[in-house]
């Protein structure tokens, strides 16, 4: 088991974020000791690698939530698999645009350092 320090350390999230993400139904029956602490196994650090994964690529909390539900049913329909295949692709998407313009502010920043070598 582990404490909520050493998940919100593990995942670089606030005490706050995992509060919210279990209040929000996307970390589900999260154990607490005898004094009413959360304590974090092993499956919850699996659902909460895919949840910051999600919210970091962009994924709403609802999104999110319909990820989580899709990986832990066993049985899903052709429908909700089409429907995270199609968020998955969207996320992928905007994940591909996102980099295109770091690499352009690379680019620039390259310019930007050879013409300011050169005026030295």
């Amino acid at each position: 088991m582990y404490t909520i320090r050493e998940v919100s350390q593990k995942f670089d999230v606030t005490y706050d974020a995992l509060r919210y993400y279990e209040k929000e139904g996307l970390l589900q029956n999260i154990q607490r000791d005898s004094q009413g602490r959360r304590e974090y196994a092993k499956v919850d650090l699996t659902d909460l690698d895919k949840i910051v994964h999600l919210r970091r690529l962009g994924a709403s909390v609802e999104e999110t939530k319909q990820m989580l539900n899709l990986s832990r049913n066993s049985q899903p329909t052709v429908a909700s698999c089409e429907q995270g295949l199609t968020l998955l692709d969207q996320l992928k998407n905007e994940l591909n645009q996102r980099i295109a313009t770091i690499e352009e502010q690379k680019t620039f920043l390259a310019i930007l350092f050879k013409i300011l070598v050169l005026k030295r």
